[in-house]
């Protein structure tokens, strides 16, 4: 993967990119319900929290959350629906550099969801 940074790069190449629950140093994936109480001490941002809430019981979320360990900062957050559809992210990190690789990162995420859910249909 060439996402123009090469420490996200080696990160990817080290840890790569999970779709189960689960964290590491790199990422964390979390499943999240309609409704799910837990979204208010995790410091997401409010769009994030407000299609939680807002939806209903029976559907399930998938909270993708990466982060630069090395400087101990959060990369990007997406949330993705039961489709493997991303339907709302957030890039945390300005610099133009650093946005052009996460829309990369944003790529390569929709296309292992996408990837596992046509496996599992």
């Amino acid at each position: 993967m060439n996402t123009g940074l090469k420490t996200i790069d080696n990160l990817i190449e080290r840890f790569g990119i999970s779709v189960g629950e689960g964290h590491d140093a790199f990422q964390q994936v979390l499943d999240l319900y309609g409704g799910d109480s837990r979204a208010t001490t995790m410091k997401l941002p409010f769009c994030f929290y407000q299609i939680i809430a807002n939806l209903p019981v029976s559907r399930r979320l998938s909270l993708h959350q990466f982060y630069l360990p090395h400087r101990k900062a959060r990369l990007a957050s997406f949330l993705i629906d039961e489709n493997g559809q991303i339907i709302e992210q957030v890039y945390y990190q300005r610099d133009s550099k650093y946005v052009k690789a996460c829309k990369k990162l944003q790529s390569l995420v929709q296309c292992h969801y996408l990837k596992g859910w046509a496996t599992a249909a």
